[in-house]
């Protein structure tokens, strides 16, 4: 396991690291611009949709297939993916149809209380990038699949082509603006996800080849929708979380969801660096100690696990605080003055505040996947959703726009302590399977 989780480490900075140079160039084009707060209102609800949709299927695929695996032949086994690759692909797709029957009202409704230049350009953006949720729900499940094949390391490095071509377009043709956003974005996601099912081609899984008969995939889906369906609400809630940050942002005026966004890419690149990267390996490795009923092994992770996140996250917040407006005006210059650049630092630096609770909730959240413990996700979920909205309105009185961060670090906090709480306790009581 540290071998593999070295390895897609690495190959998850080289993903950043194109991701890095996509952002220079968007910096260099968009600085805090109308155009930019449209592109990231555009993206809140083909995001969210493929959230929920990714994280039902990730809860409930792991433990079937961990099964199949011990129970069915190779054959049997590759039946089961291919039919999850076409369920996959083709429940998204038909989400996308009835999606494009809000094309006429949903700029009005992500942009009311944005300026008219913003509410056009989300006219002009929100069809086409509603094309990244059958992408994202493919690329995710093709990812899933590499893990399960211990092909953690193609699922990693495919990001870095999607980064990199993003980067390419904007270097050749910087004129093209915001419609070379959007192009950039479709095609790289479209570009990783080519990768993966090559991947999984060279991993062994014909992508074309027999299914399963209708009664077998009734069955396993049966079991992976039982699974999945528990989960759901904590997976809407996750995609809330990332919704309504730009949705409440644009109250504040042109300018205030790009270096929201700005400083939230930064900090997602830092928490995809530190543990989400991993996250498949650890879910992988707890799977199979959860059905070896290994409790050392695992309370040895858990243990790791917040040692590293409160040294981790105590240096990024010490970091940000102290370098992170010198370091940005260093990095992307022109129009990130010293104004802009202590304003996207200032959401930096709340986001931040959370990076050890991230990190630990993460690896609590692959332990209970693993355990089929779905409903107690959701109801920290659902705690933290509610600390959200609890916090927002109070914060914005006290630090204005800068509240959205604070209030996801809020929500962060109290849903990470309260997790360790009833981890705590279950290890205390010695459940097996409820450490």
């Amino acid at each position: 396991m540290k071998s593999t989780l070295i390895l897609v480490s690495l190959l998850t900075a080289g993903a950043q690291l194109a991701a890095f140079c996509k952002l220079w160039f968007t910096v260099r084009i968009f600085g805090l611009s109308p155009e930019l707060d449209a592109y990231y209102l555009a993206l809140t609800v083909p995001t969210m949709v493929s959230g929920v949709i990714s994280g039902i299927l990730q809860t409930g695929l792991f433990p079937v297939r961990a099964r199949l695996n011990l129970e069915k032949n190779k054959d049997e086994v590759d039946a089961f993916e291919r039919s999850v690759l076409a369920g996959a692909s083709i429940f998204a797709l038909v989400i996308l149809v009835f999606l494009g029957l809000s094309i006429p009202y949903a700029p009005h409704l992500l942009a009311g209380k944005a300026t008219s230049s913003v509410q056009g350009s989300v006219a002009i953006a929100f069809p086409w990038l509603l094309l990244l949720l059958p992408l994202n729900v493919l690329s995710d499940c093709c990812g899933y699949l590499l893990a399960m094949r211990n092909r953690f390391a193609i699922a990693a490095a495919a990001p870095i082509a999607n980064g990199l071509l993003g980067a390419v377009l904007f270097a050749a043709w910087p004129s093209g603006g915001f419609a070379n956003l959007i192009i950039g974005t479709l095609a790289g996601f479209l570009l990783q996800v080519l990768i993966c099912i090559i991947g999984l081609n060279k991993s062994g899984l014909r992508i074309f080849g027999k299914l399963p008969g209708l009664m077998a995939i009734f069955l396993h889906w049966k079991d992976v929708g039982l699974l999945g369906v528990k989960i759901l609400p904590a997976v809407i809630v996750a995609s809330l979380l990332t919704a309504m940050p730009p949705l409440w942002l644009a109250s504040f005026g042109e300018g205030a969801i790009s270096a929201f966004g700005y400083a939230y890419r930064l900090h997602s690149s830092a928490v995809q660096l530190l543990i989400m990267a991993s996250t498949t390996v650890i879910l992988a490795e707890f799977s199979e100690l959860v059905a070896q009923n290994d409790i050392k092994a695992i309370r040895r992770i858990l243990y790791k696990a917040a040692a590293a996140g409160i040294v981790v996250g105590v240096l990024v917040v010490i970091l940000v605080d102290t370098i992170g407006s010198d370091v940005l005006m260093l990095l992307f210059g022109g129009k990130f003055d010293l104004p802009v650049a202590t304003k996207v630092t200032e959401h930096w630096l709340w986001l931040s505040l959370g990076m050890p609770f991230i990190i630990f909730s993460n690896v609590l959240a692959k332990l209970w996947q693993a355990q089929r413990r779905p409903l107690l996700m959701s109801a920290l979920g659902m705690v933290n959703l509610s600390a959200l909205f609890l916090a927002f309105p109070l914060l914005r009185h006290w630090v204005g726009e800068f509240s959205v961060a604070g209030a996801l670090t809020v929500g962060t906090m109290i849903m990470a302590i309260l997790g360790l709480l009833v981890t705590w306790k279950s290890v205390s009581a010695r459940q097996a399977y409820r450490i």
